[in-house]
């Protein structure tokens, strides 16, 4: 499996669609009470935020269209009724906030759906306010344009497509504009019927020469002069080859750039974090919400000792998690990449994510066999303003899945890092520090500031939601990490230590 960001953003912008039609009564009353209410003021774009308005409806709420005929139909829509304006940002900004605000009234209103529909949104925007031209890779362009050109003998196109079984016109391209209404009548079972059928409504075309061009899924007839075939058909099969190279190299460039789209989103995300349990929960979720990768696991790293340990999990259990205390240099992968990293000093910005085809060739079998493990990445959570590594992101495609990566997700991910390292550099101190000498899982943390305050195994568990059990063993292990004979020798030792 190849994962692409491209496919991911699609997902996320029909997440953003399918929220909207679930909601789509409360969106339509908002949406109709702005009209309202510019019409009563007589404002004068209350025509046109009507006429977007019934644009909107029409296309998210009619129609379960695909995200790119979606778009090509919202700009053909939006410049067939206002045109080119400079209001338009405006009243796409006063629509989406309508959607928002609808949002809010709802109990089930999260920061993800929020996040979700503004994308859709600026995804719209970016289409709808291009340039108006159309793209200039587009073929039936091109058409139109050779049709017309006085240099070349070309009388009329036909584009063929294929459906059920049955050849027909599509579209028509003609010098003359006078055979337009015979596309809708024009179909076969064979190619070589078509074009009989062809000449048969166009009579003059017998004392032309036909000529057939596929392109894409389609097939190009041209109807040229006998003569000028000879001439014409290399530089048909070689302008279609460079409009059609064109075309993939314009594709490949956004799907490129789609990465910024994704990092913007996390940044925003992890952004609103005001604790240090609320930046790693949505640093870890972030790293599943905002990329292809279904589970995600955040260790932190100890340079002084060498150790990594569990921090946080999405989609994997997260106490196994917090429960893995290991020595990096058990790691030969991992460990090698660090080693390169102290060569370099204080750069950083060499330290890349680590792909792993099979994680049984890297990581201990316990970890391969627990979390079902096969192709992951390891991605190096660090900051460029303290320059510090602090840990690493884990992520896969879930149980014992392999797939491969494309480089805008390699571009997406040292991003993710660094922004990460940024928000949980400011509680290093307090998070880490306290666990240079004794290395702690965040659940054995509470359940030893729940001992300090006097709480019982049962009240813990409770407090925590946990089994009775499960406390006693958390229990357990601080008395041992501390070498303490029972509970409050181990409260006090945590609290010299300034562990808690």
């Amino acid at each position: 499996m190849s994962l692409t960001l491209d496919r991911h953003l699609d997902s996320l912008f029909h997440y953003g669609l399918d929220i909207m039609r679930e909601n789509e009564e409360s969106i339509l009353h908002e949406w109709t009470q702005m009209q309202n209410n510019f019409e009563k003021t007589g404002k004068r774009t209350a025509k046109t935020i009507t006429y977007s308005i019934d644009l909107f409806s029409d296309l998210i709420f009619t129609y379960p269209l695909e995200k790119g005929v979606l778009l090509q139909q919202m700009k053909e829509g939006w410049n067939q009724l206002m045109g080119n304006m400079p209001i338009d940002q405006f009243i796409l900004t006063l629509l989406e906030s309508a959607v928002h605000h609808a949002m809010k009234e709802l109990p089930q209103e999260n920061y993800k759906d929020y996040q979700a529909i503004q994308y859709v949104f600026n995804q719209i925007g970016e289409s709808v306010l291009s340039e108006k031209m159309e793209t200039p890779f587009a073929y039936d362009q091109f058409l139109e344009q050779l049709v017309h050109s006085q240099q070349l003998p070309v009388e009329w196109v036909a584009v063929i497509i294929k459906e059920n079984e049955s050849y027909k016109v599509d579209k028509w391209f003609d010098k003359n504009k006078c055979l337009l209404h015979t596309q809708h009548n024009i179909e076969a079972t064979t190619m070589y019927g078509l074009t009989e059928a062809l000449l048969n409504h166009i009579p003059h075309s017998h004392k032309k020469n036909l000529l057939t061009v596929p392109f894409e899924d389609k097939q190009l007839l041209f109807c040229t002069e006998i003569d000028g075939v000879v001439h014409i058909t290399p530089f048909l099969n070689h302008s279609l080859q460079l409009l059609q190279s064109g075309k993939l190299t314009l594709t490949h460039s956004l799907q490129e750039h789609q990465w910024k789209d994704a990092v913007i989103m996390f940044n925003e995300s992890i952004m609103r974090a005001r604790t240090f349990n609320h930046s790693l929960e949505t640093i870890t979720e972030g790293f599943v919400n905002y990329l292809p990768f279904e589970r995600c696991a955040i260790f932190s790293y100890s340079k002084n000792d060498e150790l990594g340990f569990g921090l946080s999990a999405h989609r994997l259990d997260n106490d196994a998690i917090q429960a893995i205390t290991q020595d990096i240099n058990n790691l030969p992968l991992i460990n090698n990449g660090i080693a390169l990293l102290n060569m370099f000093g204080k750069a950083l910005k060499y330290l890349q994510p680590l792909y792993i085809a099979d994680a049984s060739a890297e990581f201990p079998k316990e970890y391969v066999d627990t979390f079902q493990l096969k192709s992951l990445v390891v991605t190096p959570i660090f900051t460029t303003s303290s320059n510090e590594l602090l840990g690493a992101a884990i992520i896969d495609q879930g149980a014992n899945q392999e797939f491969n990566i494309s480089q805008d997700i390699y571009t997406a991910l040292i991003k993710f890092g660094q922004s990460a390292g940024e928000v949980l550099g400011k509680f290093h101190t307090s998070i880490y520090e306290m666990n240079q000498t004794v290395h702690f899982s965040p659940r054995e943390i509470e359940v030893l500031q729940l001992m300090a305050e006097g709480e019982s195994t049962t009240g813990a568990a409770d407090i925590l939601h946990l089994s009775e059990y499960t406390v006693r063993d958390y229990i357990t292990s601080v008395m041992q990490k501390m070498e303490a004979r029972n509970r409050t020798e181990a409260v006090a030792r945590a609290i010299r230590k300034g562990v808690i």
